[in-house]
Parts: C-alpha cells; sequence; structure tokens
C-alpha cells in the first residue's frame, strides 16, 4: 500500500512540475511580446486569459511531456524565429506578417533581402528580446522540464495536434463554401489578441494549406494590382471624413417618405447634402472597410492589401493629412480588421473600449460625435474615419430607448437618421475649412428574406447600401462627382482625389463591378454587375 501512494505522490509531484513548467513557459512569451509592445506603438499587446492558458500555457504542457530535450530545444528555436521575424516585420511594416507576404517574399527575395541589408538595426530590439527568452526558456527547462511528466509519445501527440489545426485550416480554405464566419476567420487572419508566434504560424498555416494548393491548381484568378495613385495637389487642406455605418441596408434607409430618416429628408432642399444607393464591396465588415480603405477594385485583393500603396490612410499620410480612425466597435470586433488598413499611418486609433480614458460613453454611436470634439478634428488638414456600430447585432443594444419606436432593426435606423444629422449640423455651423463628410454603410442585413438573417449572403439586400455626402466646399467639380459614384471602390476615388492624387474617378456607364462576398479571398465566391448605360445586369455569381 505504501509503495502505491509512493507511485501517486511521484506522478503528482511529476504533473505538478509539468503544470508549473506551462505556466513559466507561457509567462516568458508572454513578457517577450509585453517587451516588445514597449518599444513599439504599432504591436498591441491585447493577451486574454483565454491566450495565455488555453493557447500558450497548454502548449507548455504539450512539451513538457517530451522526453527528448533536444526535441523540445528545437519547438522552442521555431517560437522566437516566427515572433523574431514577426517583431522586424513591426519594425518595418507596423503589422503582422499576413499569408500572402510568403508568396510575395518568395518572389521577391533578392529585392527584399537588399532593403533589410540597409536596415540592419531594426533588428537589434527584437533580437535582444528573442535572446533573453531563449536564455530564460533554457533555464526553466533544465530545472522545471526535466523534473516533469514524460511520455514517450509526447511529441507524436504534439505534432497530431498540430497535424489537426492544419486540417481544420484545409478545410475551411479548401473545402468549405458560404460563409467564412467570424470563428473560422480566426484560423486565417492575425489578429491582435493572440501571441506573436502564433499569428506567425497561423498565417504560415494559411499559406501552405490554404494559398498555395489553390495557385498551385490554378483554381485562382490573375486579377491586377492597381498601381500606386499620383499625387498632384501638395497644397490640397482640406478636412474628409469618412462614416462607416454597421449593416445598414438602403431600402431600410431611403430617404423617400420613410418615417425612420425624417431629419435627414429635411436636408434634401440643402444644395451641399447628396444621398444615392451604392454596391457594398464585400457582404462582410472585414471585407468591405479593407475595400474602401486599400481601394479594390477586382476579387483577390490581398496582394494589394499587403502592398499597402493604396491605403488611404498611407496615402494621406504621405501629403501631410493628420489622420484618425475611430470605432464605436470593439478591440474584438477590430482584431481581424486591425492589419488590413496599414495602422502604420494612422496617427489616432482608438476602439471602443478606449472611449473611458477620453470621455465618459454613452455607449452609443453619438459617442463619435463626442470624441470629434474632444479631439477637435474640424479646422485641419485632416482624414479622419469614424465607424459606427449602427445596426449591428443585437440591434436591442445600438440605439437609446427614446428610440423604441418600431421593430429594433428599424429603431436602429431611426437613431443613425439622428446620429448623422447631429454630425452634420455640428460640422455646418463649426467648420471654417474645406469639408467632405461621407457616410457610407459596410454592408446591408437580411431580416428573415430567403429564410436567412444576417449579412455574409450575396443578395441585394446586403451588397445595396445606403451613401450621403455633405460639403461646405465651393468646387462644383468635385460635388458632381458624387452623381457618378457607383460602389466602395468609386468612394476610395473620390476621396484620394480630395487627398489630392490623381484618381481612378469613373464617368463611363458602362462598367463591370465586382462585389466579394464574406471574405477577401474569394472562398464564398464573388458577384459581377454588368452596366450598360442606366440597364444593370442581375448578379452573377462567380467562385475562384
Amino acid at each position: 500500500m505504501k509503495k502505491i501512494n509512493y507511485k501517486l505522490d511521484i506522478k503528482l509531484n511529476l504533473l505538478l512540475y509539468s503544470i508549473f513548467y506551462a505556466i513559466l513557459f507561457a509567462l516568458v512569451l508572454s513578457l517577450m511580446d509585453r517587451a516588445y509592445s514597449l518599444s513599439n506603438e504599432y504591436f498591441i499587446f491585447k493577451f486574454t486569459s483565454k491566450e495565455f492558458f488555453n493557447k500558450l500555457a497548454l502548449l507548455g504542457l504539450f512539451i513538457s511531456i517530451i522526453p527528448q530535450k533536444r526535441a523540445r530545444v528545437v519547438i522552442y528555436i521555431l517560437i522566437l524565429l516566427a515572433s523574431f521575424f514577426q517583431y522586424v516585420h513591426f519594425e518595418y511594416f507596423g503589422k503582422d506578417i499576413s499569408a500572402i507576404e510568403f508568396y510575395l517574399f518568395k518572389n521577391n527575395f533578392q529585392e527584399t533581402l537588399e532593403v533589410f541589408s540597409t536596415m540592419l538595426n531594426i533588428v537589434l530590439i527584437p533580437l535582444a528580446i528573442v535572446v533573453v527568452a531563449f536564455v530564460a526558456l533554457l533555464f526553466i527547462d533544465r530545472y522545471i522540464a526535466t523534473k516533469s511528466f514524460k511520455y514517450k509519445y509526447g511529441l507524436t501527440i504534439l505534432l497530431i495536434a498540430l497535424l489537426f489545426i492544419n486540417i481544420k485550416v484545409f478545410y475551411v480554405t479548401n473545402l468549405k463554401r458560404g460563409k467564412l464566419e467570424h470563428t473560422q476567420s480566426k484560423l486565417i487572419y492575425p489578429i491582435i489578441n493572440r501571441h506573436s508566434s502564433r499569428n506567425f504560424f497561423v498565417s504560415a498555416n494559411y499559406f501552405i494549406f490554404g494559398f498555395l494548393p489553390k495557385k498551385l491548381s490554378s483554381s485562382t484568378s490573375d486579377y491586377p494590382i492597381l498601381e500606386k495613385p499620383s499625387l498632384i495637389n501638395k497644397d490640397v487642406n482640406r478636412t474628409v471624413i469618412l462614416v462607416i455605418g454597421e449593416s445598414l441596408r438602403y431600402d431600410t434607409f431611403s430617404l423617400q417618405d420613410n418615417k425612420l430618416t425624417p431629419k435627414l429628408q429635411s436636408l434634401k432642399s440643402d444644395n451641399n447634402f447628396f444621398y444615392k444607393k451604392v454596391y457594398s464591396g464585400g457582404t462582410m465588415t472585414k471585407v468591405s472597410v479593407a475595400t474602401l480603405i486599400n481601394r479594390l477594385k477586382y476579387p483577390n485583393g490581398l496582394p494589394q492589401i499587403s502592398q499597402e500603396d493604396n491605403c488611404l490612410f498611407k496615402l494621406a499620410k504621405e501629403n501631410s493629412f493628420s489622420t484618425y480612425f475611430i470605432s464605436r466597435q470593439s478591440a474584438f470586433h477590430l482584431q481581424i480588421l486591425h492589419d488590413l488598413m496599414c495602422p502604420k499611418y494612422i496617427d489616432r486609433l482608438v476602439d471602443r473600449d478606449d472611449f473611458s480614458v477620453y470621455i465618459e460613453p454613452k455607449g452609443y454611436d453619438e459617442d463619435l460625435l463626442t470624441l470629434v470634439k474632444k479631439f477637435n478634428l474640424l479646422n485641419q488638414k485632416g482624414f479622419i474615419v469614424l465607424q459606427h456600430r449602427g445596426s449591428h447585432s443585437p440591434y436591442k443594444k445600438q440605439y437609446p430607448k427614446e428610440y423604441d419606436r418600431y421593430t429594433p432593426y428599424e429603431n436602429t435606423a431611426l437613431y443613425t437618421d439622428n446620429s448623422l444629422y447631429e454630425l452634420i449640423n455640428y460640422v455646418k455651423e463649426n467648420s471654417k475649412n474645406e469639408t467632405f463628410l461621407f457616410y457610407v454603410s459596410d454592408h446591408g442585413e437580411l431580416l428573415g428574406e430567403y429564410g436567412k438573417h444576417g449579412h455574409g449572403h450575396l443578395v441585394k439586400e446586403v451588397y445595396e447600401v445606403p451613401f450621403l455626402m455633405y460639403t461646405n466646399s465651393k468646387d462644383e467639380k468635385l460635388k458632381e462627382q458624387f452623381k457618378y459614384v457607383k460602389n466602395h471602390y468609386d468612394i476610395s476615388n473620390y476621396i484620394l482625389s480630395l487627398l489630392g492624387y490623381k484618381a481612378d474617378l469613373i464617368r463611363d456607364e458602362n462598367r463591370t463591378i465586382y462585389i466579394l462576398n464574406a471574405d477577401l479571398d474569394g472562398f464564398s465566391g464573388y458577384g459581377v454587375i454588368d452596366i450598360n448605360g442606366t440597364v444593370e445586369s442581375k448578379i452573377r455569381l462567380k467562385r475562384f
């Protein structure tokens, strides 16, 4: 009996060492990212307990049961190299490595080496952090891992777990058709509350198991990457405000005898106020906002996004505009979108979680106007993007009680009518600088049509969205461009022209418009609409 108890005590002791090792392992990795975040403002450290315990500590537990020390050390090196590459990438680009960049690196290997050979100083801080972390891991390996529970097939178990993850990526990117949900998107895109090494491996997995199979089988279509627009007016001095709505469909927010838009309808007689229907660039927020910010004209736009030469924030900064992105979305909802909008070129990026630092938030979209006033954003050479929470589900949480008059979704539209009206009036009364204010919804929403709810579906209720403009400009030629705008791509070009660039301001009525469905890579297909004069063809669904 004593022998049995002795053996149980030994096993329990070994298990406790494994748990202790797992926590220390996760702590070392977390402190790495924390240390780097202090040296680089673009690297956001927002770990959750789930990331720490369910991901990093769990990985540490798997590693602790591997009996071969050489295997454990190799794993340390791979993890630290992944973080090192992410840090260096942040030093230069200010964002995570995306899957498409593995392909671009392969095609531009020599050019990339030449660029980084002249900037070796950017590796010093990342290298120092990684070396210290490696020493720390070797220390806890020697004094803790050697005393933990071991299983002769420990390495095999870890490899099987990684294979399972890769199978999920392969399924999502090669076999799954239809809507790419937020949780599935996190399998293939880096996000801001994930460890740097995990983001590297997520992008690498997507490249190997998602991007390459399509490329090798020639199942992807090659669309051109738009050239960087040329700067033609360095002396431009105006304020450009883009308000991005959320899930608000055109028919719900029309200005034709609509009970939901009484205040905006009162502006219809104002010669500086304009309104129409346009086509969204995509049927999900991450897709449509990325389309708007990066001037995407064609499907399969990740190479253009990665290049950043058409990113509105970057182009604005290069012409000496101050840049702002203020969102009523939480950091959680922005985690995938963050790297898709060249964050390095945003002077001030504020999400809903940060509002209380600056104001006493009321919890609704009117907080955005309060922040505009707080930051004194008018009367400067500025490019400002405000992102609504708008009509996102659950609808009842998006408006104050006094707007509870109709269905919950309709109430969100009624509230948006008021918040936009207040913003327009504030600009009208306080802007001495030439100002252009745009509002466009990212996409619409199904409310039971076709037996479906929500977005991510390539149907008109989702891709037809409202677009309005208010301006105090005296330039009639610039104002005239509004009537030619038909989609998000046109809005991007409109904004580019206001930022001082030569843009693709299309006036030809004969054209083809592309609408991505639920993802940026075309897994769920994309729509094509041919326009001939005033006749628009029925949308055609295509797949890569």
